[in-house]
């Protein structure tokens, strides 16, 4: 693989590591990175089938020692932690949705604050990472971790996706990738193709979801970080695929830059298909 100049883009940064915010203890492996596309606002409670290809993905890994995941559903002008007390499941839901969720549904992890204090050191500059005031997680990545591991037992730092540039969000994930060696497993809950107003449940994959999550596919295999950047012009149906602001995947691009920072990676796919036009495409880089 080349290295080019985008790969490089903010990598050089100065730690300030001190108290909370020293390494923590080594893991035995490096830890893998995530990209979950979280599918429809329920799906780990209703979908059996989909709940069921989480699970099987999440007995194959490594128990981490701790989670930081960034959705899109939390996002910010800047990058800001969540809350760092015990980890409480947000149901930021339509209220039509909420009174389908069983009450008392939860995903309590330990409390984050030596994460978040870790993750000062690596983005923070000497200065503090800004925090945010939200109370606990959002239904993307709550939903998606009860499946991935049910315990519940390792503190979860919920971050919040800062609306910059590709390569901006690229550099960010190098700058956090220290952590994997230290157990901590990166996760992004986004959805390789999002266009909730084409979506019809009961139809197939139209042809632009289809050709946008062929060409992610590949050039995620390839390891091709200046195409992934470029999505936008390189990419077949990109405006279709994502008519927005591209968050759900442009958080994909955190993770491959936490997962590339040591030079290479292996991507598989650990779930494929479609939810009427939603790509269920899930990425795990190793």
């Amino acid at each position: 693989m080349t290295i080019t100049r985008r790969d490089c883009l903010g990598v050089a940064i100065g730690l300030a590591v001190a108290g909370s915010a020293r390494p923590l203890r080594a893991a035995p492996a490096r830890a893998p990175v995530l990209y979950v596309s979280h599918g429809a606002p329920i799906f780990a409670i209703n979908d059996p089938a989909r709940i069921a290809e989480l699970r099987a993905w999440g007995a194959r890994l490594p128990k981490p020692r701790g989670i930081v995941a960034m959705t899109p559903h939390y996002g910010s002008r800047r990058f800001e932690v969540g809350s760092t007390g015990p980890g409480l499941a947000l149901y930021d839901l339509p209220e039509s949705i909420k009174r389908r969720v069983p009450p008392g549904l939860d995903y309590a992890t330990p409390p984050s604050a030596a994460l978040a204090g870790r993750v000062d050191s690596l983005l923070g500059a000497g200065a503090p990472v800004a925090r945010g005031d939200r109370a606990g997680f959002d239904h993307t990545t709550w939903m998606p971790l009860r499946c991935l591991f049910p315990d519940a037992d390792v503190p979860v730092l919920e971050v919040a996706y800062p609306y910059v540039p590709e390569a901006e969000a690229f550099a960010i994930g190098r700058r956090l990738a220290a952590l994997r060696d230290e157990g901590v497993v990166f996760m992004a809950s986004g959805g390789m193709t999002h266009n909730l107003a084409a979506m019809d449940p009961g139809a197939e994959a139209p042809s632009w979801a289809r050709e946008f999550d062929a060409w992610a596919a590949e050039r995620i295999t390839a390891l091709d970080v200046d195409a992934l950047l470029d999505w936008r012009a390189r990419a077949p149906a990109g405006r279709l695929a994502h008519p927005d602001d591209g968050g759900h995947y442009r958080v994909m691009l955190v993770a491959l830059g936490a997962a590339l920072a040591s030079g290479t990676a292996r991507a598989s796919f650990p779930v494929t298909g479609f939810e009427a036009t939603m790509s269920k495409r899930s990425v795990e880089l190793a």
